[in-house]
This record gives structure tokens, sequence and C-alpha cells, in this order.
């Protein structure tokens, strides 16, 4: 070891309380000075334990040392700093030394070196590195490293190579080249680009196609690493799947597409079947009408067509109704409500609304019912709705002079409803697309009036009602539907049917309507001639209804919901919260939607009754609310 020259004194004193090891070196690595801290970190690698040539013990682990002062040349300043070595000490077991080494040339023939031991840490880090590689593979996020030189710029953690489909590794450049196409390898480099020159970049996301050919979309996040010198520098970075995360964003799109689709659906069906029925309200209305002979005695021809008028008025509303029912209940928004029904009563019914169109086809109508009371738990208003339906079908399908029947039998603690027919029937091909929507089996051209909707909405509305919709049929023999509905106790209480219409001159009240079709207008009209001892007022919209109403405080209110100037149910709400008037109310609407019905009975109306109007049960529901009795 070379002695110190006087005028490094000073340096030595200060060397020798440095708490790092220090060195001073002539330019090609002969040792000048040293601190005890030095000597001792560098001793086990001295031969004989002498230290002449900082050069010669670094070698082995810094090939490139000489290489590195060249490149900086004589000019003072800083070489590198901060360069892990990994030091292999002699001795049995052989130990590891990790030293983080910086260089500073003084001058042209002096060189400082400082060496730290950060064996430990080095340790912790590595530990460290390993846990983290760990959790990282366990969250199924890969790592990458771009390094800026060397023989293998681009580097993969064994995850990043499964995330490209190749759980057993590889050259991570060939497995980009295979698996990544040509576009995204561009926008890859584009994305990197920035990064390179230490500037930050979003999250990038690309597609890829693994060995067998499934796509997949992998997401990545890098920033730079710098180093001491440019062969340091690198683009690290993670990657994860994100396959599955968009797939369900896809479906979640599509889904919420799907529900605004529906939604726009039901509004269209709702101002559709508002439009229809305001007119249809007016043709059902006055041939019921005429076929009571209210406004001119008719003869019998005339009677036979006016009933058909009224025939095909009641086919258009029950088609309205069908497409928004089956929208509703797609979008599952359709409520029922359970409660107890005379089966027979019903049953009855429908077969006499369906005797016109039964007679045009030369069908017989029948029923085959037990002798007892038939009561059953059920949506009225939608079992009415099945039953019209199958026999409706019964009397389209059916031969000249052909038959239908509605029979009931026990059936555990149900009843069983079945609708036979001696019709066409169908094979077994019609009958495994028997419920597809819109779907008429081959019939289009048969002249028959059908949509392919109403039995797809009769299964549904069975289903809703517990039951379940069963169907045999063979060609030329006829068909038959059947579905059990739960009994109910043959105590329970009924509702009062509906009275047949007759005059009642005797019954006294004040009634005000607010209708601003002027058409509907007089229809009202006409039905109130059946109780001449009622003042029945039509106000045209909102603002006139309030006018009169507070002029002459009426004793029921007749309200459509959509009026010109505002909606049915604020004048309602004003009325009573406002001005303290709590007449009864009954909504006619051409709206059959949930939504209103639900907003009209939250509003406190006494009944919704649905345009067209049967003019039986409005005015026996205006003889009820005037609490006149019969």
């Amino acid at each position: 070891m070379h002695g110190p020259a006087d005028d490094d004194l000073a340096l030595l004193e200060f060397l020798h309380r440095a708490p790092v090891a220090m060195l001073q070196t002539t330019g090609d690595g002969c040792v000048r000075l040293m601190t005890p801290r030095a000597a001792e970190l560098l001793a086990p690698l001295a031969p004989g334990g002498r230290l002449d040539n900082l050069f010669d013990v670094l070698a082995p682990a810094m090939p490139t040392l000489h290489e590195d002062l060249a490149r900086h040349g004589s000019a003072r300043g800083t070489v590198f700093e901060d360069r892990r070595i990994t030091l292999r000490l002699p001795g049995t077991p052989a130990r590891e030394q990790v030293l983080a080494l910086g260089l500073l040339r003084l001058s042209e023939d002096r060189l400082a070196a400082w060496l730290v031991d950060v064996t430990a840490g080095e340790h912790e880090r590595l530990a460290l590195a390993e846990h983290l590689a760990l959790a990282t593979e366990a969250a199924g996020i890969g790592t990458f490293e771009l390094r800026y030189d060397g023989d293998e710029p681009l580097q993969f953690n064994a995850q990043s190579c499964r995330l490209f489909g190749h759980p057993d590794g590889g050259d991570p450049r060939a497995i980009v080249r295979e698996a990544v196409p040509p576009g995204e390898i561009r926008r890859l480099a584009a994305w990197v680009a920035p990064l390179r020159d230490g500037r930050e970049a979003d999250a990038v996301e690309f597609e890829i196609r693994w060995p067998d050919g499934q796509p997949r979309r992998l997401a990545a996040k890098g920033r730079l690493r710098r180093g001491g010198d440019e062969t340091r520098k690198a683009v690290v970075g993670v990657l994860w799947d994100v396959t599955e995360q968009r797939l369900a964003e896809a479906a979640l799109e599509a889904q919420r597409v799907a529900e605004r689709a529906s939604r726009a659906k039901s509004e269209f069906l709702s101002r559709l079947g508002h439009e229809i029925r305001t007119p249809l309200n007016a043709i059902v209305g006055f041939a019921q009408m005429l076929l009571r002979g209210a406004v001119v005695p008719l003869a019998l021809e005339h009677r036979q067509a006016v009933a058909h008028i009224a025939d095909a008025g009641r086919h258009l509303e029950r088609l309205i109704a069908d497409l928004t029912d089956l929208s509703l209940i797609e979008a599952g928004t359709v409520r029922l409500e359970s409660s107890v029904v005379d089966l027979g009563q019903v049953i009855d019914e429908v077969l006499h609304e369906a005797h016109a169109s039964a007679a045009m086809r030369r069908v017989q109508l029948r029923s085959a019912l037990p002798a007892e009371r038939l009561l059953v738990l059920a949506d009225g208003t939608r079992l009415r709705q099945v039953l019209a339906n199958l026999v409706s079908n019964a009397i389209k399908y059916n031969r000249l002079h052909g038959e239908v029947v509605v029979a009931v039998r026990r059936d555990g603690a149900g009843w069983c409803i079945a609708v036979r027919d001696t019709g066409l029937g169908m094979s077994p091909a019609q009958l495994a697309a028997l419920f597809e929507p819109f779907n008429r089996l081959g019939r289009e051209a048969s002249g028959i009036p059908g949509t392919g909707i109403g039995l797809v909405l009769t299964r549904e509305l069975v289903e809703a009602m517990g039951g379940s919709l069963e169907v045999s049929s063979e060609p030329g023999r006829g068909s038959e539907f059947r579905f059990v509905l739960p009994a109910a106790a043959s105590t329970a209480a009924l509702p009062a049917p509906p009275r047949a219409l007759v005059a009642r001159p005797e019954l006294r009240g004040r009634v005000l309507a607010v209708e601003d079709n002027p058409v509907n207008a007089v229809l009202l009209q006409s039905f109130f001639a059946w109780r001449p001892g009622v003042e029945l007022r039509i106000a045209a919209n909102a603002a006139e209804a309030l006018a009169l109403a507070l002029a002459a405080p009426p004793d029921l209110l007749l309200l459509d919901l959509f009026l010109p100037d505002r909606p049915g149910l604020d004048l309602l709400r004003e009325l009573r919260a406002e001005h303290g008037q709590q007449t009864p109310c009954i909504v006619l609407s051409a709206s059959a939607m949930p939504a209103d019905l639900l907003a009209a009975r939250e509003a406190g109306i006494e009944l919704y009754l649905t345009k067209p109007l049967d003019v039986d049960r409005l005015l026996n529901a205006v003889d009820a609310l005037l609490a006149t009795p019969a």
C-alpha cells in the first residue's frame, strides 16, 4: 500500500472517522488511502491480507469497471454511484457479501471510492421481492421489464407467461410476437415511448390470442426505473387479465340496452294502446248503445251488423291488451292480485261474449261443469283473459259445425280447467313451436285472424297464477288446453256480480266528468241517458273542471288521467288537499299500464276503468258510489 502524501494527511484523518468504508486510489486502482472499515470489508478478498489494488479485488465481480472509467474520461466527477456488487467470500461454508460501491474521479490520476455493506438489507430486499412475486402471482398479476440495452431486452415472470397462454414459459419476445396482432404491437410501442422518456402514461389494454386460438384481453401499467447509467434504465410494470371483467361489463351494458329497449317498447305500446283505446271507446260504446236500443230500435240484420262492430272492437282491444301484457311480462313488471273467483260465472261470461263469434263460424259452445260451487284463487281479470284467449282460439281453428267445450274437474286440491275443440289439431312439430311468439304454425295464409301471441301470453299468465298450461293435440281431431288452479273454500265471500243495465230514473246526484275528447264526451252523455235523474257536467280540461267543482261540488268525479293542461291526478289532489273536497273518483283512462294504475290507487281513487268502457260496469259503479239503494 502506498504511503500517504503530506497533502493527504487531513483527508486520511477524516477517512478514519468516516462511518462508511472509503478509499483513495490512483487511476489504475493502486490504493493510496483507506479507512479501517474499508480494510475490514476487503481483507477477506486480499491475498495474504494485503490490499494493493482495488481493481484487482473487484475485477471478478465487476468485469466492466475499466470500461466504465474509460467511458467517463479524465474529467472530475462521479463515475457511478450505488453500484451493487456481490462478492463471494472464502470460507466454509462460502458466503456472499453485497456491497454498494460509488466511484468519484478527483483528478486525472486520483480516484475516491466508497463502500457500504448492504448484505443484510439486500437479503431483506430479496425476501421482500420474493414475497411480492408470490403475492402478485397469487393475484394473477404478471411483471415485465423492458430494458434499454442487453441481450434480453424483454423479461417476464412466470405469471406473465401464463397470462399469454404459455404456462411452461418461453422467450418473451417470441411469445409476444405470436400472441399480439401487429396493430396492437404498434399501439403498445406508442404507449411505451413516453415511459422510456420518463413521462407518465395511463394503463393500456390490448388484445392477444392464446396458442389455442382463444382471444384474451390484457392490461398493462408501467414506469421508468432509472439507474446509474443508461444500461440500468428499464421500463418495469405489471400485467393483468381483464377479459372476464370486460365481458361482464359488455353483458351489463347489453342488459342496460335491452332494458332501455324494453322500456321504450313498453312506452310505445302504452302510447299505442292509449291512441287505439280512445277511438275504440267510441266504437264499442256506441255499438253497446245501439244494441240496447238506446239510440234507435234496430232491425235484426242491423243488430247483427252492430254486433259485428262491437265484436271487432273487443277483438282489437284484446289484441292491444295482449301486446301490452306480453311486454310487461317480459320486463317482469306485470302484477297479479289473487282473490276468490267464481270460476263458473267467469266461464259463463266468457262463453256468452264468444257466442257471436262462434255463431258466425257455426261452432257450438257448451260447458261441462260439476254441480258444486266452483271457487278458485286467481286474478279474476287475468283468468277471464286466459279463458277468452283459449276459447277464441278453439273457435277460430275449429271446423264447420264443430264444438268447443269448457270442462272443469277436480284435481287434488284444485280445479282443472280444460278447453277442448274438434278442429284442425296440431302435429308434433307444430306443438314443439306452439309457444314461440308471433309463430302462427304455418297458418298465416289461412284467412284466420291472429298474431301468434295469444297462447304465449296465456301460458305466461297461467304460470304467474301458479299453474302450468298443458296441451294435447292430434291433426284432424282437435286440441285440448288445460291448467289447474287452487280451489278456494266454498264459504269464501264473493264480490257481488254486476247488475244488468236497467234505467234508474229515481237515482239522484251531481257527476262531473273530465273528458277532453268530444266524441267520448257525447258517449258519456248517451250512457247517462239511462240515469235521467243524475246531473252530468262535462269539462274539457283541468282548469274548467276545477272551476265547475268549486262552483258546485260534485257527488262523483269521472276523471281522465291525461288532460291537455295538467295530469288528472294533480287536479284530484288539489281538490282534496287544498279545497277539502273528498269527492269519490272513478278514473276513465285509455292507459292500462301498471304504473298508471298504481299511481291512481295511491292517489285514493275508488275505481279504475280502462277504455273502451263497458256501460254496465260503469253505471253499476256510479250507482254504488252515489250511495242510492236500488
